[in-house]
This record gives structure tokens, sequence and C-alpha cells, in this order.
């Protein structure tokens, strides 16, 4: 449950959940996570006579019956709600090699697979009568992938020592797409929208505080980067990426803490983060954290019209991962963002809080 007091309506209260599947047999593996109205699925084959090539099989698709808004400075601009879906598969090649300590996460992982998918869209009662609905289209996807980890995870899979880092690289050609939009932000460059090329990068390292001995005080420091070309409100980057996560695929996917789930969409941003974390027992595990970011997003201008806009968002953050009863994991967790806009008795003001609370169980 992610929880952004005085927040964009619609994503201030978000309960989420998934199940989980991680399976790695000698010369196959199967990562799924399933929530129903969106899916994430990888499967890989890889007999030992090709010598770490494999071939890859992919499939991702979000489908619910429901109108999305954007959000400007905090507001939500319901003329722009609109139902937009998507899926898609993929098949590629893979070449995959297991890394140092050798846990189920530690390998270097890199594919190129061809990811072909469909956006379809639909008008709600919120949309406005001037808003043009994007055209239904078949969208193919290159998708090149790179992921390296040697991080030791402690017993509650929490980053201890060693690195992570990787990113990726998608160009997506879409077969119909025509003018769209043409209410509150400024007309898409719909032309250039129909091919795009973004790329995102990441790193997390871990170790122990400089001149501390003691392996209960750890430092994690992360970095996330994404830049775009030709992007739109589909294509764009999604941020925060993610609540929480620390396997090695949920590593890839940003951060920024105050920030209500994928409320931002920038076509550009740069996150840097820095957790100190304490054992106090071996199943409790305190901390507290900076952030940094330089993101993009949308702005007010003096006319009213929205413009995007490079700003920084600042935050600071504490929270608590402790081990529960029957094989289960709870962390809590708060935060205030600096740079965010949240609603006020005077209108949009800067700063805002962030909690949420997640509980995971084994099976």
């Amino acid at each position: 449950m992610q929880l952004i007091p005085s927040g964009p309506i619609q994503l201030s209260v978000l309960p989420f959940g998934s199940l989980f599947v991680w399976h790695n047999w000698d010369t196959q593996r199967f990562r799924g996570t399933f929530a129903g109205i969106v899916n994430d699925v990888r499967y890989d084959l890889a007999p030992r006579s090709w010598d770490g090539w494999e071939a890859v099989f992919t499939f991702n698709n979000f489908i619910a019956p429901l109108g999305r808004s954007e959000y400007v400075e905090g507001q939500r601009i319901q003329d722009v709600e609109i139902q937009w879906n998507y899926v898609y598969a993929g098949l590629g090649i893979g070449y995959r090699k297991v890394l140092p300590p050798g846990h189920q996460d530690n390998a270097l992982e890199i594919s190129l697979t061809y990811e072909p998918g469909y956006r379809w869209f639909q008008r709600t009662k919120h949309t406005a009568p001037g808003f043009i609905l994007p055209s239904d289209t078949y969208e193919g996807r290159v998708h090149l992938r790179l992921r390296t980890d040697m991080l030791d995870r402690n017993l509650m899979e929490l980053p201890h020592r060693g690195f992570s880092f990787g990113g990726d690289v998608l160009y997506g050609q879409r077969a119909h797409w025509q003018n769209w939009g043409g209410v509150a932000f400024d007309a898409p460059d719909f032309r250039s929208e129909k091919n795009y090329l973004a790329g995102s990068v990441y790193g997390v390292a871990a170790a122990g505080v400089p001149f501390v001995a003691n392996e209960r005080h750890r430092l994690i420091w992360s970095a996330y980067g994404g830049l775009g070309k030709d992007l739109d409100r589909f294509s764009a980057f999604r941020l925060p990426g993610r609540p929480i996560g620390y396997e090695w695929e949920a590593l890839s996917l940003p951060m920024m803490p105050g920030v209500a789930f994928t409320e931002l969409f920038p076509r550009r941003y740069g996150i840097i983060d820095l957790t100190y974390r304490y054992e106090a027992l071996f199943f409790l595990y305190p901390y507290i954290r900076g952030t940094y970011g330089i993101v993009e997003q949308p702005r007010f201008a003096d006319n009213g019209t929205i413009k995007m806009k490079m700003d920084s968002l600042p935050a600071v953050g504490s929270g608590i991962i402790s081990g529960a009863p029957w094989r289960s994991q709870i962390e809590l967790n708060y935060s205030y963002n600096f740079g965010v806009f949240r609603s006020s008795d005077s209108g949009p003001k800067r700063g805002g809080h962030g909690i949420f609370i997640s509980w995971s169980k084994e099976f």
C-alpha cells in the first residue's frame, strides 16, 4: 500500500500486489510477476551444448478498464483521461554467465529481442470532447537488455556487499500513428513519435561504512538515468518505477521517494540515492535514505499552458525491514520529497509526504 497525503487524486491511496515466480533450472529459467491487469514474464532456454547462449521469450501487458489521467504539479488533468492498454510478446537471443558469489541472482546476462505488440485506446466519461484519441496500432520494439549482478545478499535478501549494474535500450516503431491530443498539453509531434528511442542505465553498490569494522553497518548507493528521443505520453519513462524491490530485475527500476507510483512521465531523468542500514537483529533492519533527482516534469507556465521542464526532487526518508511470522517480511517506509508539488488550502505547494507499507510471503 502506497499513501501520498494530499497527493494526486486516484493515486493518493494505491494498493498493489503480485505473485512473483522465479525458478532457475539447470538449462532453463522462468521469471514472472503476475498481477492480473499487469503481467511480466520471461523464459530463457539454454541447453548445455549452447555454451552460455540461450533463446529468450518474453511477455508483458497492461489491460485495465480504467481511465488514466496525467498530473501537473500534483493536479489531475482530467480532460486528457483515456483508457490505454497494451500487450507485447518477445523473441530473441541472449547470453548468460554465472558470476561470483554464485547465488540465484548473480550473473551477467545480455539479450536482444524483438517485441511485437499492440496498443489500443478508448475514451472515458472524463475525456474532453476536443481531445483527439490516439490511433490503435501495431507497435514493434527492438530491446537490448543488460543485467550484471555481483551482490551478496543477506538472510533478508537485502544487498550486503558487491554491485549490480545494467541498462535497457528500446527502439519502437508504430504502424499507424496519427494526430492525437490537442487539450491542455502542447500538440504532439505525431510524425516523429511514430518511431522512438529510449535508453536507461542503473547501478547499485553495497559496502560497509568507512572506518567502521562492524558488518552490521552498511551503505547502499544507487544511481539511475534515462534519456529518450521522440517519446510521448505512452512511450516515456514512468517514475517512480517501483515502490520497493531488491532482486536483480527489480533493482533496474528507479525509485523516487514521496512521488506517487508512475506519477511522472519524463523523457530524461537522473537520480542518485544513498542509504545507511543497520542490522539491529538478524531479522530487523532500520535504515535512513537520502535521494536527489533531476527529472523532467510538466509545469504550469505563466499563461496557463503546460510545459515540460527539468526540475530537482531532493528527498529524505527512513524505514524498517523486519522478518515476520509464516516466512514473511514487512517493510514500513516514510519519505518527504522537498521538490514535488502537493495540494494545500492556498493552492499547490512544494513538498510532500510519502508512506508505503509492504508485506511479502514466501510459499
